[in-house]
């Protein structure tokens, strides 16, 4: 099994000793058979690769860049071949001469005019978001559940017991 990782480069310009995540690159003309790709930082896949990508950074899947095992990683930008399922905690690009052949699953999709999806896509949402569409959801039940109860003091009784911290 192969592994990759990001190297670190300490960046030494105005003095400073803050370290530069070095993004990986498997470059147009390699291959690699029957391996993983497991790290945090980003990966730019210009070559083959037949294996799961499981990164904390973004995905660049250049255009000579073909891909055939599954996603996981912050933010995945398509402009050559995925065979897979992708799975991104933020957007899924397919550019114009990407394709993507597997499931999506994101908090955001966009594909460009001339760009293939063929596949399922599951819109993800931010835990704010979600827990946003929850009160908006007990929003409605609470004004049909009052709407439908009988009419008079205890209505507004019982609303203003519900709608109280």
């Amino acid at each position: 099994m192969y592994k990759m990782f990001c190297d670190k480069k300490k960046n030494r310009n105005l003095n400073s000793d803050t370290e530069v995540k070095t993004p990986t690159v498997l470059a147009e003309g390699v291959t690699v058979k029957d391996g993983n790709l497991y790290g945090g930082g980003g990966v730019t896949i210009s070559g083959v690769f037949f294996g799961d990508v499981d990164i904390e950074g973004i995905l660049i899947v250049s255009e000579s860049g073909n891909l055939k095992g599954d996603i996981k990683a912050d933010d995945a930008y398509v402009y050559g071949a995925v065979e897979g399922n992708v799975s991104v905690k933020g957007k899924v690009h397919i550019h114009t001469e990407g394709r993507i052949l597997g499931d999506v699953f994101s908090a955001s999709l966009i594909v460009e005019e001339g760009a293939a999806f063929r596949g399922q896509c599951s819109t993800i949402t931010a835990p704010s978001q979600a827990g946003a569409n929850i009160l908006n959801v007990a929003s409605t039940i609470f004004k049909q559940q009052t709407s439908a109860a009988p009419s008079g003091g205890e209505t507004a009784q019982v609303a203003q017991s519900r709608t109280s911290p």
